[in-house]
């Protein structure tokens, strides 16, 4: 690594006048490639360097040039440890001498040069063959038109000359290339098997070659006209590129496939092969008819058959199937049977003469008709359904939150005719109850009824017992609970009527005394005792 900036303090005499900052020039290098180092035009040249500086050198600007092309373009930063490099395969000919050139930040400068030469290399011609080709055959004592297509990157294509050799037999002919790059030349070869090179040769001396392979045959063992078969193979016409063994039969009267056993045009479109009566292309070579048979391979389709589902046009109108189980006849996108011939839908129709009356129908309440064939009738979400909210305890009172719409009462949990249910817990809570709990409802609330608070069943605090003068009976001033009202679930004593307890015989004395109450009171022994019963408070 480089020293950091030396920084060095000035001082004057009357002090400190200021700070020096000095900076020292980058360092360069080129690694590769080697000074004197030769390479071929148009191949890719790599150079790689190395720059050092007293700072980082990431700030550094690269340059390149070349004595030859001048400043070569697209120069990178160089990395973290200094590394830079250039590649190109586009450098001109001759000897470059190339620069690496650093400058930093304060116009400092480090320079590095490799020598290197690229040399010119030829452009040889080029050359293919046109014919002849894999599947072309010579006919012995024939002239064989042999054809290549020339090419080369400095002269033009009539400059430049083509030879044909054979091997074995040696030279066949040579060729002088048109405008266009064409060239031929006409040549006979014995019967036998042949390796043919070609060679083209531009003005220069270069050449290029092309190899191709060749059969010469006799004329039994020849394909005259094209069909792949010659006259040694089984072709009884060789004149004929549609007469030849396997050929399918046409309607021309002829033996297309060779075979005596098989009739002439049996198995063509004028022959009715399955002997229904019709032909694909009348006029028919053995029946009368004039109508075309749609499938001349099966004896139950051709024009006026009667259709059946099988998938096929029995009656050859164009139509498959219809007005079977596998058609879709009222257009409602199912068939009696799927899969369907002109309906996508997977779903067997129950009633394919309506087009209300299929699998993808909404159903109507209240109807009496099965519309969607599932074989159920006023089911969910069919048109005029009610909606029925969610109620988790079964009262008849749903929640907000989800719902279920059904022709005639809800399926639970979906059976809620409202939202009004205040606790979906307990089938005991809801806006029409009308009793009274001893416990709460289940989250320790007594709202059994919905309507925001508890209702005590009992109310009121007893007066407590006195005497009532006018028949001497001991009566309860207000019934109620002793002290004080429990909590909604609490118990406590709830007085509801009194005991008297007196002297009769003295009650009889006092009925002769001026104040029978105070005689009642003070001179015969008498009280008044509440009657207590436990109860407990209920609530709602």
């Amino acid at each position: 690594m480089r020293s950091l900036p030396l920084v060095l303090a000035l001082a004057a005499c009357a002090g400190d006048k200021g700070i020096l900052i000095y900076n020292e020039s980058p360092a360069a290098g080129i690694i590769e490639p080697a000074d004197g180092t030769v390479f071929d035009e148009g191949t890719p040249i790599y150079i790689t360097g190395a720059v050092q500086d007293d700072a980082a050198v990431e700030a550094l600007q690269i340059e390149w040039l070349s004595s030859i092309d001048g400043v070569l373009p697209d120069a990178d930063a160089p990395d973290v440890d200094g590394f830079v490099e250039y590649s190109s395969a586009s450098f001109s000919e001759g000897v470059h001498i190339v620069t690496l050139r650093a400058t930093d930040e304060q116009g400092a400068q480090g320079e590095a040069t490799v020598e290197f030469e690229v040399v010119d290399v030829p452009d040889l011609p080029s050359i293919e063959v046109v014919a002849p080709t894999a599947d072309d055959r010579g006919l012995e004592d024939f002239p064989f038109i042999f054809w290549v297509r020339v090419s080369d990157a400095a002269d033009l294509p009539e400059q430049l000359t083509v030879s044909l050799v054979a091997n074995p037999g040696g030279f066949v002919c040579e060729m002088v290339p048109s405008g266009s790059g064409e060239a031929q030349c006409a040549g006979t070869l014995p019967i036998g098997s042949y390796v043919l090179t070609f060679t083209v040769m531009d003005t220069e001396g270069f050449t290029a070659d092309a190899v191709a392979t060749y059969i010469v045959v006799s004329a039994l063992d020849y394909d005259a006209d094209g069909d792949g078969v010659s006259i040694n193979g089984g072709d009884c016409n060789d004149s004929n590129v549609t007469v030849y063994p396997g050929a399918p039969e046409l309607c021309d009267g002829l033996d297309n496939d060779c075979n005596e056993l098989t009739g002439i045009d049996v198995g063509s479109e004028c022959y009715d092969d399955d002997g229904d009566g019709y032909c694909e292309v009348p006029p028919c070579v053995n029946t009368k008819s004039s109508v075309s048979d749609c499938d001349d391979a099966s004896a139950v389709s051709y024009p006026g058959g009667t259709e059946v589902a099988n998938h096929h046009d029995d009656d050859c109108d164009g139509t498959v199937d219809e007005g079977t189980e596998f058609y879709d006849d009222d257009g409602d996108g199912y068939c009696e049977a799927p899969p369907c011939e002109n309906a996508a839908g997977a779903e067997s129709d129950c009633d394919d003469a309506d087009y209300d009356h299929s699998p993808g129908t909404r159903e109507v309440c209240g109807d009496g008709v099965d519309q969607n064939c599932n074989g159920v009738f006023n089911e969910k979400n069919a048109t005029g359904c009610n909606t029925f909210f969610y109620d988790g305890d079964g009262d008849g009172f749903g929640v907000s939150g989800a719902s279920e719409c059904w022709c005639d009462a809800g399926t639970y949990p979906y059976t809620g005719v409202d939202t009004t249910d205040c606790y979906d817990a307990n089938a005991a809570a809801n806006p029409a109850q009308t009793g009274y709990f001893a416990f709460d409802r289940g989250d320790g609330s007594y709202d059994f009824n919905c309507n925001g608070s508890a209702e005590k069943s009992l109310r009121g605090v007893t007066g407590g017992c006195g005497w009532d003068v006018v028949d001497i009976t001991c009566e309860v001033n207000g019934a109620g609970w002793d002290v004080a009202e429990p909590a909604c679930g609490a118990s406590g004593q709830w007085v509801g009527d009194c005991d008297a307890t007196y002297d009769y015989l003295c009650y009889l004395g006092c009925l002769f005394t001026p104040d029978p109450i105070g005689c009642l009171i003070g001179s015969c022994s008498a009280t008044c005792d509440p009657e207590y019963a436990p109860t407990t408070q209920t609530c709602r």
